[in-house]
């Protein structure tokens, strides 16, 4: 099951950027522009792993949203604002937020933030299996069928990146950005040695890994 996060802000522009970001890591991410609907949307969906908070929104702002949130809930909060001074951070905290940023955000750490969250909660740690492969992110280990794989990290997190989303194929820019960071200025030729090398170490599991012709990259599990 994919880990699924809630972002809300009122930005639209901004909601766009961090979907992409968050959906090229693997997670599924469920969008509100206001509170109200942030704390709508956890209670349709109460396996929600993170919730994301913009403190400046209509009908309910952040920090209401969070209070809201912490009467039925202790999912994590991370809560976002433009507003950098001190009352705004504290206000985040006493209305229950786990951490706290402050726009413009850098994308790196802004995923570091909501990774350092599920680990905490220990959301992130649930097995993924694909056919015989057996990914274990709170460990960072592998197994293919039987078989411990001695992965180095970046085969490790192009691994994980392809096995978060089963079957959908993922371009050579999407997986440089996701693996390898926005400030990467690698080309192609990285992904493609770094996938030879993971087929070449996962053995008969490497077969799961498929080349789409112009594309990309997917892991197949429908062949399980």
């Amino acid at each position: 099951m994919l880990t699924k996060i809630i972002l809300a802000d009122d930005e639209e522009r901004w909601r766009l950027i961090v979907h992409d970001f968050l959906e090229q890591e693997g997670y599924t991410v469920l969008e509100a522009a206001d509170g109200r609907k942030a704390v709508s949307l956890l209670r349709e969906n109460p396996d929600t792993a993170l919730v994301i908070l913009d403190i400046m929104m209509p009908l309910m702002d952040g920090v209401e949203a969070c209070r809201e949130i912490r009467s039925f809930s202790q999912v994590p909060v991370l809560m976002v604002t433009a507003r950098s001074d001190e009352e705004t951070e504290i206000s985040g905290f006493r209305g229950g937020a786990d951490q706290y940023i402050s726009k413009p955000v850098k994308m790196r750490a802004f995923m570091e933030r909501v990774k350092s969250l599920l680990r905490r909660s220990g959301r992130s740690q649930e097995l993924i299996r694909a056919g015989k492969l057996e990914l274990d992110p709170a460990s960072g280990t592998v197994r293919a069928g039987d078989v411990s794989v001695a992965l180095t990290p970046k085969e490790y997190e192009l691994l994980l990146f392809l096995a978060r989303t089963p079957n959908v194929v993922r371009s050579r820019e999407q997986i440089l950005h996701a693996v390898w960071n926005t400030d990467y200025y690698g080309d192609g030729r990285t992904v493609d040695t770094h996938i030879k090398n993971l087929r070449m170490k996962l053995g008969p599991c490497g077969d799961l890994i498929r080349t789409v012709r112009s594309r990309g990259y997917l892991l197949e599990v429908n062949n399980q």
